[in-house]
C-alpha cells in the first residue's frame, strides 16, 4: 500500500518539484493558493492518487476543512511536509510593519503549527510518522533587511526542534529542512547560480526514504 505525503505550498518551488518526484511511488495531498497552477500540477502526476485543494494557508478554518478531508480521502498521513511560506516585504527593523511581521508569523510559523496539530493525532495514532519542516538558511545566517522574515523562520525553528523532543515518544519522526538560495518564483528575479527547487527536492525525498 503506497503511503501518504502531505504538501503545504505545492503550485510553486520546491513543493511542485516534490510533487512531481513523489508521485510515482506515494499519495498526494497538496494544497496552494493558485487554482490554475494546481491544475497543471495535477495533470501532470498522472494516474497518481491527489486530492488537491486550493486556500490561503493562514485561514485557519480552510486549513483544518482541508485536513479533515485528507483524512477522509486516505485515512493515514504517513508524511507531512510544511512548505508554504514567503517573504513578502524586505525592510529594515526600525522600518518593519508590525501588519507585516504579523503576517509573516502566521504564514511562515503559525500555519506550519496549525498542519501539525490537525496531522499529529493521526501519525500518533499509529505510532509512525514523519513531519518535515522546511525551514531556511536564514535561521543559520541572519542578513539584513530581512527581520520579518528570519524572525518567523526562527520561531518556527524553535518549535520544530521542540516538537523533535516531543514527538520521540509518539514515534514519529521530525526533519528540519534549512534552503539556501534556491532559484523559485519565491524571488521577484530568477538567479540561475541558484539551487533548482528539484536538487532540493530530492534531498527531502531521502528523508522520506531513510524514515522508512
Amino acid at each position: 500500500m503506497k503511503k501518504t505525503v502531505v504538501i503545504t505550498g505545492a503550485t510553486d518551488g520546491i513543493g511542485r518539484a516534490l510533487a512531481r518526484l513523489l508521485a510515482h511511488e506515494y499519495n498526494l495531498a497538496l494544497c496552494g493558493r493558485s487554482e490554475e497552477k494546481m491544475r497543471q500540477l495535477t495533470q501532470e502526476l498522472g494516474d497518481c492518487h491527489v486530492y488537491a485543494a486550493c486556500f490561503d494557508i493562514t485561514d485557519g478554518e480552510k486549513r483544518h476543512a482541508f485536513c479533515e478531508r485528507v483524512k477522509a480521502e486516505f485515512g493515514a498521513v504517513d508524511v507531512l511536509v510544511n512548505n508554504a511560506g514567503a517573504n513578502t516585504k524586505k525592510d529594515r527593523v526600525a522600518d518593519i510593519s508590525l501588519d507585516d511581521l504579523r503576517y509573516m508569523f502566521e504564514l511562515n510559523c503559525v500555519s506550519g503549527v496549525g498542519m501539525i496539530q490537525e496531522i499529529y493525532p493521526v501519525m500518533a495514532a499509529r505510532k509512525s510518522g514523519l513531519i518535515v519542516n522546511i525551514l531556511s538558511s536564514c535561521c543559520l545566517f541572519n542578513n539584513p533587511m530581512t527581520g520579518s522574515y528570519s524572525a518567523s523562520k526562527d520561531a518556527m525553528e524553535g518549535i520544530s526542534k521542540i516538537l523533535t523532543k516531543e514527538a520521540k515518544k509518539d514515534h514519529i519522526g521530525v526533519c528540519n529542512v534549512y534552503p539556501g538560495g534556491v532559484d523559485t518564483n519565491f524571488r521577484a528575479i530568477a538567479n540561475p547560480n541558484y539551487l533548482k527547487p528539484e536538487t532540493d527536492a530530492i534531498m527531502i525525498k531521502t528523508c522520506i526514504e531513510n524514515e522508512d
